[in-house]
């Protein structure tokens, strides 16, 4: 069995390492706000917006996280010769965190791929318009329709 000085030490380095992430997470998604354009449409707005507030209670659970985790190893698992009713509400708190986590990074997953959808649905409608206006253009042109001139390398089309 380890000893309690290498479990504090081991539990307080995963907390600044979760603290770490959280905070490089932070800035990532605070720099992505300030370069983001404001011009959007209400859509986009709505979606950008949402996972803004995602991102920044994800980043409050792993603060979350990581004090639990450092405080969970601190607190003795027996009182009294008994569980310690402290360290069960600490442990289960910290296993909520992570199943919250998870909640969350699920739900972005899930909004991101609707995002793509909506927005590979517009890609393929303009597209199919532009299409059909360059049809529409050739075929309403007086000039019949050139066909490309044939290789010169002697191969059929």
């Amino acid at each position: 069995m380890p000893a309690a000085g290498d479990v504090k030490a081991a539990s307080l380095a995963i907390s600044a390492a979760v603290l770490a992430i959280a905070g490089l997470l932070s800035f990532r998604q605070w720099h992505e706000w300030r370069r983001r354009s404001s011009d959007l449409s209400l859509d986009d707005s709505r979606y950008f917006r949402d996972q803004d507030r995602r991102r920044a209670i994800g980043a409050l659970v792993m603060v979350l996280l990581a004090v639990g985790l450092s405080l969970g190893s601190r607190i003795p698992h027996l009182a009294a010769r008994h569980a310690n009713p402290w360290f069960i509400m600490v442990w289960l708190g910290v296993f909520g965190l992570i199943f919250v986590l998870l909640a969350l990074a699920f739900s972005d997953l899930m909004a991101t791929r609707l995002y793509a959808r909506r927005h590979r649905g517009e890609i393929a409608r303009e597209r199919l318009d532009l299409l059909r206006d360059t049809a529409r253009r050739r075929f309403d042109d007086d000039e019949p329709w050139q066909t490309p001139p044939a290789p010169t390398n002697g191969f059929p089309h």
